[in-house]
């Protein structure tokens, strides 16, 4: 349960981190093109009082979703005809062709697509970096820092080497595969091993609480003199 919950705290965190640096990218790349970044964009909807969804450009499932509930909105609005062509239309496509219809029902919208070099900030980038530099210096990420674990060595040395900690990182997507059945090794291991713990002979461990040092009581005021 420890590890689930720092794992999930990690991952918040690697979030986090990856949309700022994307932004900071997205708006570099956009004022040298001279074109409109996303924090000008989510800035202009929030001024025109309209909704706004940050999407991928890739994911069928969220354009599904949107889709659905543009064209329910469209169909007592637009002839049986005119619906059967905007049903071949993407979720873009149709806010832009029946704008105005959309207005009227109370559907103000804007779309805003991250691109894929989020993907490979995020995935490629700050996921690795984020994890090999908290396994090597330390073997705590701040997930594991506030559940009080840590990842060690199960020969015993000092820390880890980079490239035990890359292994071990690259290891999170093997255990990710065929419904994380690596992570839920731990349940039935003897030594409680995922599969990124054996992968980079590695484990992970328990820390006690700190202790909490008493402040020494103060002396006892002296008696006054008669």
């Amino acid at each position: 349960m420890r590890r689930g919950l720092a794992f999930a705290v990690d991952v918040v965190l690697i979030g986090f981190l990856s949309m700022l640096i994307y932004l900071a990218y997205v708006e570099v790349k956009a004022s040298v093109a001279g074109e409109t970044g996303i924090i000008a964009q989510v800035s202009r909807a929030l001024k025109e009082g309209s909704g706004f969804s940050i999407r991928m450009e890739q994911d069928e499932n969220d354009e599904r979703i949107m889709k659905y509930s543009l064209l329910k909105t469209l169909r007592e609005r637009i002839s049986a005809e005119e619906y059967a062509k905007a049903t071949e239309m993407s979720a873009q496509e149709l806010y832009h062709a029946y704008e105005q219809e959309f207005i009227a029902a109370g559907h103000k919208h804007k779309f805003i697509y991250v691109g894929e070099a989020f993907t490979f900030i995020q995935e490629y980038l700050i996921t690795l970096l984020y994890f090999v530099f908290f396994f090597r210096f330390g073997g705590r990420t701040p997930g594991k820092r506030i559940f009080r674990l840590k990842v060690v060595d199960l020969e015993g040395k000092p820390r880890l080497g980079w490239y035990q900690g890359f292994e071990r990182a690259h290891g999170y997507v093997c255990s990710g595969l065929f419904a994380s059945l690596g992570f839920w090794q731990v349940l039935w291991h003897k030594q409680g091993l995922s599969m990124h713990d054996k992968i980079a002979d590695t484990t992970v461990i328990k820390l006690p609480k700190k202790k909490r040092v008493k402040k020494p009581e103060k002396s006892a005021k002296k008696r006054r003199t008669a």
